[in-house]
């Protein structure tokens, strides 16, 4: 089977990456997220992940990562890229898609490939690793969990309780 992954898509769904965050963090998430994916597949499965790249400066090739194959659909969206995929591949029943992206999903559902959310894909890996008896792969940890509160909100948490009230007075 082959697994054709929205990159990005599936690693928003397990917590590892954010908007805004800074190109050095997010090649480093990116890294850990296709480790994660290799220990997962565990070279059982063909798994590709395809990220968006519509603002990289040149083209690169599909390339290999510890067995993942990577590609970066230069000046178009990971959506687009994958329905290309879809529509070049010869077997698609033995491709599954793996999105939450309603329009990947129905591409694939069109060409007859199976379809996964993230979530599932996530479960599958765990039971995939128990029944060859394996240590199930862990969802990646993300590298640091993004507050709830807005920066004003927590600047008056802070101011609220880094001090000490003051006394009130007896009369």
């Amino acid at each position: 089977m082959t697994f054709l992954i929205d990159g990005y898509n599936l690693m928003h769904a397990v917590g590892l990456v954010r908007p805004g965050l800074p190109a050095g963090k997010l090649e480093r998430a990116r890294t850990r997220f296709l480790d994660w994916l290799a220990d997962a597949a565990n070279g059982r499965e063909v798994v590709r992940v395809v990220f968006d790249a519509q603002g990289a400066p040149a083209a690169s090739p599909e390339t290999d990562h510890s067995g993942v194959w990577v590609r970066f659909a230069f000046r178009k969206t990971a959506d687009d890229e994958i329905e290309e995929l879809l529509a070049s591949e010869p077997q698609p029943a033995r491709v599954t898609v793996v999105s939450n992206d309603s329009r990947v999903r129905e591409a694939g559902r069109r060409r007859g490939a199976a379809v996964m959310r993230c979530e599932e894909f996530v479960d599958w890996t765990i039971e995939e690793a128990r029944e060859q008896g394996a240590n199930a792969p862990r969802s990646p940890a993300p590298e640091k969990p993004a507050p709830d509160a807005s920066a004003d909100e927590m600047a008056a948490w802070l101011a609220a309780f880094s001090s000490p009230r003051a006394k009130r007075r007896k009369r």
